[in-house]
């Protein structure tokens, strides 16, 4: 038997190849050939092979694939494909190997011997044993074979061995003193593991034999910059070393080179002249299909008439690179005269981006165009590169570009050429592109990712745990890769553990992060370039952090920043434009969670009083609009919660005219709904910062209820007036907590908890008699009898109504006294005393009728119907029903009669009570 995983899975049985056609088959071979000569169990092949959610079926469908694989074999006998039982049954099954049979192992040890050839001093065997070895090398491991864990492991481990041998190859080549020849390949070899000391030195020997001592200098300070900047490291002592002999024209380095004992080998990885610089895009890519779709016909149109160029774009972390460099890979084939790579360090902290100039240089040299022989001038540069590529076909991928200028003059002129550009800002003005914005990724595609990195038993047994997961990720895949990182390296943590370090988002961003990789470093290398090309753009950047809420208005960001609109909106499409702020919206922005808590820590560089005054100023527009609106809601006095019915003339008092334009009940509301969400986290943040913004924020609580109650927002209501009685206390505010133990009591009546009601009504009541406030106690009285006679405690509500009604009277509060009779008319049908109601509320619709309120007189008449109804006189329940009917001309506006539960169905009750009397159903 032969077999190749070096490709595309290969099986040979007496020099003849088999099909294993089925990719369950595939998979099932490649599993047992990662473990070969090893049991692997049942348990993990079913995990292999189907993941966390095999098919009940699956003991029968894993005996059926075994069986058909040693059909393939040649193994009926099950002497190659070995079962092991416990008991009666199959416990797994172990893959029989010769030495010799599987190219992979061939390869491995021939890499382990060449090792040690160098170890004693033979280069020219270790050429030989090299050059076998990766003549065995064909393409990625297990090509062909859908990703497994054990799949994916072998091949990241094989393909750490292939590298290794290239390294090992030049190594003994150079001792031979076969410079030139390995020059093209070692400086390819470099530049794909840039931070690799050990290739670095390979390529400064090799520059230096070659006569080019200044490109090895060169070589070395470029080593020494990047391991500065992204490791905070000098270049070890080897190096060092080889760079002083280097510096001072060491003659020792120099070997006259060995004549070959016969033609000099080539390794099979590179060819002279053709660029093959794709980085290595790892086997994790998942989703964006339809992202692909479009890059693929893009790209593919290349050979048409002009250069295919396609823009990625999308904030830091969101994966264009990773994107790029799957495409790429990808459409490797169809570009054979080779593939340009480049990290343009558009957004890379720390690095300045390349000039063009500097570039073009390398591309060209690649090419093969001498050192001394590349123009100086850039323009000069772009016109032979173009010259030089024109009847070629070439894919260019520019990755992390900084902008257009950067990207021009690297352009390829070719109708058989295509690029690809990455940038995180769309760039918009780059001749003949097509454009691709990256957003997040959408939940199914985020639980792929972490299936990938976890596998999907360890997901799907935790499944809210790795939704909150991919929640405060934000869906953004870099996140998603670290967490999955972390995770993956501590296999005995449940997800939910995670979960609770992430929850705290002081610290979320510290979580984040694996290595030297973090999301916090992404996001920092787009805002310094923002820092440094508009100052006013990172400032909105660091103050939209301590505003919270799913998006800002343009107004409320001018109020927030103290600009102009105008001048304000300039700074925000900037970053918009540098995907570190999005705009669902004209004039509406929104801001990514894992963005919104990394402004906030930049914005810890603003005094904490530049803070403060920001918060309040947006608070105070809040409160002045939300004022003007609330003004021209149709709400019923009697209906009211809060504090008193604002008036229009009174919103000047706040100090911050409001610029949102509001002239009517459709604009008052459409403003209210649109900013609902806005406003309560604004609230809810504003009553843990200081006194001042505090008190904004309970004047701004008031306010809100007369939107929210009328539409039963019960929850967010709760949350809003719990949150404001906590605050009001630590203020030590008596009236305010008084107000919002009084708005906490109506949340309790939408819910029917009419004991949590009376407990409110009653605590604020002893805050009203203690500081003297006739109104608010008028209103806890009169609320505080509702609640009893809902409980059915008839006499305690009589007593508390009969107070509330005296103190109304004597204070001329006409609106108290029509709502009391009514409550006290309920007290006396809850007792039985028909009369007695029926009186209360005709005493109080005259009274509505007196003050010419047509809600109040609509309300009474409710009452009075239901008190006819009950007393068996239909046909005059039913007059009183048509009446009420007739006075609410507005339908949506809101009468609390219509609370009760039996309200919707009564007018119908009614109907089929008296029959076919009636002229028709009385309106509802």
């Amino acid at each position: 038997m032969r077999y190749r995983i070096l490709g595309p899975l290969g099986l040979w049985r007496d020099d003849e190849e088999v099909d294993v056609m089925p990719a369950k088959w595939r998979m099932l071979l490649a599993v047992l050939l990662c473990e070969a000569g090893q049991v692997v169990s049942t348990d993990r092949l079913v995990e292999e092979l189907w993941g966390a959610g095999p098919p009940q079926s699956v003991q029968k469908l894993l005996q059926g694939y075994v069986s058909r694989l040693r059909r393939a074999l040649g193994d009926e006998a099950g002497e190659l494909l070995v079962t092991h039982v416990h008991g009666y049954r199959a416990h797994g099954y172990r893959l029989v190997v010769a030495p010799g049979e599987v190219d992979a192992h061939r390869f491995v040890d021939l890499v382990r011997q060449a090792g040690r050839d160098l170890e004693r001093s033979s280069p020219e065997t270790a050429v030989e044993r090299l050059t076998e070895a990766l003549g065995l090398w064909g393409d990625v491991p297990f090509a062909d074979v859908p990703p497994t864990p054990a799949v994916e492991a072998e091949a990241t481990r094989l393909t750490a061995t292939w590298t290794q041998a290239r390294e090992l190859l030049i190594e003994a080549r150079l001792r031979l003193g076969r410079h030139e020849a390995v020059l093209d390949e070692v400086e390819a070899l470099a530049a794909e593991h840039p931070l690799r000391e050990s290739l670095r030195g390979q390529l400064m020997l090799a520059l230096y034999r070659s006569g080019r001592q200044a490109d090895a200098l060169a070589a070395y300070r470029d080593l020494r910059r990047r391991l500065a900047e992204e490791l905070g490291i000098e270049p070890g002592p080897p190096v060092q070393q080889l760079h002083q002999q280097i510096l001072t024209a060491d003659r020792s380095l120099l070997v006259e080179p060995a004549p070959p004992a016969g033609p000099v080998p080539q390794p099979p990885v590179a060819t002279a002249r053709v660029p093959r610089e794709l980085p290595h895009s790892g086997t994790a890519f998942l989703g964006r299909a339809s992202e692909c779709s479009v890059l693929e016909e893009v790209l593919c149109r290349s050979g048409e008439q002009r250069t295919a160029i396609a823009a990625i774009d999308g904030t830091g972390g969101i994966g264009k690179s990773a994107l790029a460099l799957h495409i790429a890979h990808r459409l490797a084939d169809r570009f054979p005269d080779g593939q340009f790579y480049v990290d343009l360090h558009g957004a890379t902290a720390g690095l300045t981006p390349l000039e063009p100039g500097e570039v073009l240089g390398r591309f060209l040299s690649t090419l093969g165009v001498p050192h001394v022989s590349v123009p100086a001038d850039t323009d000069e540069a772009a016109a032979a590169f173009r010259s030089l590529v024109a009847d070629r076909r070439i894919l260019i991928v520019l990755d992390n570009a900084a902008g257009v200028d950067q990207v021009r003059p690297l352009l390829p002129a070719g109708a058989g050429c295509a690029v690809l550009v990455t940038s995180r800002e769309m760039l918009t003005t780059l001749e003949g592109a097509t454009h691709l914005h990256l957003g997040v990724l959408f939940h199914d595609q985020a639980t792929a990712l972490l299936e990938r990195a976890l596998g999907t038993e360890r997901v799907a047994a935790e499944p809210g745990a790795a939704d909150a997961i991919i929640r405060m990720c934000g869906g953004l895949p870099l996140a998603l890769r670290i967490v999955g990182a972390r995770l993956a390296a501590r296999p005995s943590w449940p997800l939910s553990s995670f979960v609770d370090r992430l929850t705290h988002t002081q610290n979320r961003l510290d979580e984040i992060r694996v290595g030297d990789v973090s999301v916090r470093a992404s996001f920092d290398a787009g805002y310094h370039a923002v820092c440094q090309g508009d100052p006013a753009a990172a400032l909105a950047f660091r103050l939209l952090g301590i505003v919270p809420g799913p998006t800002i208005s343009l107004h409320a960001a001018a109020a927030l920043l103290g600009g102009r609109a105008p001048d304000v909106e300039d700074a925000l499409e900037r970053l918009v434009d540098a995907h570190l702020l999005g705009s669902p919206a004209p004039a509406r922005y929104q801001m990514h969670d894992l963005l919104r808590l990394f402004a906030r820590e930049v914005c810890a560089e603003e005094p904490v009083a530049h803070r403060d005054q920001a918060l309040e100023r947006v608070l105070r527009f809040y409160l002045t609009t939300a004022r003007l609106a609330v003004t021209h809601l149709e709400v019923p006095a009697h209906v009211a919660r809060g504090t008193d019915r604002p008036q229009a003339r009174g919103t000047a008092a706040l100090g911050a005219p409001t610029t949102v334009r509001i002239e009517d009940r459709a604009q008052a509301e459409a403003w209210l709904e649109a900013e609902r969400a806005n406003l309560i986290a604004a609230v809810l943040h504003a009553f843990t910062r200081s006194d001042t913004t505090a008190r904004l924020a309970l004047r701004l609580t008031g306010l809100l209820q007369w939107y929210l109650y009328p539409r039963a927002r019960a929850r967010e209501l709760w949350t809003l007036d719990e949150a404001a009685v906590r605050t009001a206390r630590r203020l030590g505010d008596r009236a305010a907590e008084a107000w919002a133990l009084h708005n906490l009591s109506a949340v309790y009546w939408l819910h029917r908890g009419f004991d949590g009601m009376r407990q409110c009504l009653e605590a604020a009541l002893e805050i009203w008699r203690q500081i003297g406030h006739g109104s608010g106690e008028r209103r806890s009285l009169y609320y505080l009898a509702d609640a009893l006679a809902e409980l059915e405690l008839y006499d305690e509500s009589m007593t508390v109504q009969s107070t509330h009604l005296e103190l109304a009277r004597e204070a001329g509060d006409q609106v108290a006294v029509v709502a009391g009779l009514g409550n006290l008319g309920r007290v006396n049908s809850g007792l039985g005393r028909a009369q007695d109601a029926l009186a209360c509320f005709e005493e109080g619709f005259k009274a509505a009728e007196a003050m010419g309120d047509r809600t109040l007189q609509s309300f009474a008449l409710h009452e009075i119907a239901h008190v006819h109804f009950g007393q068996g006189r239909s046909e005059e329940a039913y007059r009183q029903m048509r009446l009420a009917g007739e006075l609410e001309n507005d339908a949506s506006r809101y009468v609390s009669w219509r609370d009760h539960a039996w309200s919707a169905y009564f007018p119908a009750i009614l109907s089929l009570r008296i029959g076919p009397q009636a002229p028709g159903p009385p309106p509802v």
